[in-house]
């Protein structure tokens, strides 16, 4: 095989390449966690198809996080923050993490009181996610995991330590039992690919703690790391707390399917992306229109548009890309009701749409239960 040297003069080569690969990777795997997530809803657990179909979705979120770590190498995932609660950032984690065929007690400790911070919760859950992986790999014989959240001062002469202001945090916490690290391993464990055993490991090298630690820096956070060999390690994520109330309801996590009746016009140059997403929306109580751009979705909004209640608009079209056709759609309607869905993090077009307007986004693939829960808080607005 050949190899050709990219010169370094043309780094946004490099960069729309990967950005580019990873877009088409995220919507063929949307297509295939569409389908399998129908298949899910379609058979019992007693099915011995079933846990077949659990970890085809496993597979496909592993996939998911490797194209968020293209996008990442791409630095064409901007941050898109909002005021959010760690108690529920963390348990929304938790939710996701795979322990069959581990021998690993989960031990997770909520803090009382919301916590609030300014962020961008889908690179914090990218954080917690990295985090969990890597206690997990070090725990092979099994062990305990334990994830904490908390409120904590952090003043004077610790706070410089940490090359932090003085003042109140959030501090989370994973914490592992596993084979620990000695001091000159703990030194380079953010460096990319590293892995301190190769052999033994091979699975743990990768950008996973490097990102982790770029995207708590950008949120003006630290990552304080402990361990011992033997004993176990533990990574504290420590970011500062917008406020402290009681006075904020934290609604629960609910995992059934939350079906609809309205008309739904849904927005996207890939076939399969338009397919799936028919079926989906169907098997949740909608009726469906479909468009394969930017142009044939104005043509059909202007003739029906009394009788559709919600666009679902993709962002990366030919022609007309989402923000355009979004403009658009409101000289239409200026009350429009728009879903955003993109296999990226919010960049600044989709920043743009919501600034305009736009009701709120998806990030593919997803599930339908997501995806029914999130048409309906759009929908509800």
């Amino acid at each position: 095989m050949e190899h050709i040297q990219l010169k370094n003069e043309t780094p946004d080569a490099v960069e729309a390449l990967a950005g580019g690969i990873a877009h088409d990777f995220n919507n063929l795997l949307s297509a295939i966690k569409g389908r399998a997530s129908l298949m899910m809803n379609s058979v019992k657990p007693s099915d011995p198809l079933y846990r077949h179909i659990i970890e085809i979705i496993s597979c496909i979120d592993k996939g998911s996080e490797i194209a968020n770590q293209l996008l990442g190498f791409a630095k064409v995932d901007e941050y898109y923050t909002c005021s959010v609660d760690v108690n529920r950032l963390v348990r929304k984690a938790m939710e996701h993490i795979n322990l069959k065929r581990k021998k690993v007690v989960l031990d997770v400790d909520l803090d009382s009181k919301p916590l609030l911070i300014e962020a961008d919760p889908d690179k914090i859950n990218q954080v917690l996610m990295s985090l969990i992986n890597n206690a997990l790999l070090a725990m092979p014989e099994g062990g305990t995991l334990s994830v904490s959240a908390e409120s904590a001062a952090i003043l004077n002469g610790r706070a410089e330590s940490y090359s932090l202001d003085s003042g109140f945090f959030a501090k989370i916490t994973v914490t592992d039992t596993g084979i620990g690290m000695e001091k000159d391993v703990l030194d380079k464990i953010f460096t990319p690919f590293y892995s301190a055993d190769h052999e033994r490991f091979p699975e743990k090298k990768g950008l996973g703690l490097t990102f982790a630690r770029e995207i708590v820096q950008n949120h003006s956070g630290v990552i304080d790391v402990w361990s011992s060999p033997e004993v176990g390690s533990s990574f504290s994520v420590i970011l500062p707390l917008k406020e402290t109330t009681d006075n904020i309801d934290i609604p629960g996590e609910d995992e059934k399917l939350v079906m609809g009746n309205e008309s739904v016009l849904l927005v996207d140059d890939e076939e399969r992306i338009l397919t799936v997403g028919r079926e989906i929306c169907k098997a949740l109580g909608y009726s469906v229109i479909t468009a394969a751009s930017g142009k044939e979705a104005l043509k059909i909004y202007k003739e029906r548009k009394e009788s559709i209640n919600l666009v679902i608009l993709d962002m990366i079209m030919p022609e007309m890309n989402g923000l355009e056709t979004f403009l658009e759609l409101k000289k239409f309607d200026s009350k429009i009701k728009v879903l955003l869905s993109t296999g990226y993090s919010i960049d600044e077009k989709a920043q743009e749409m919501l600034k305009r307007g736009c009701k709120g986004y998806i990030l593919k693939p997803y599930s339908v239960i997501d995806f029914s829960h999130k048409l309906r808080e759009v929908l509800e607005v």
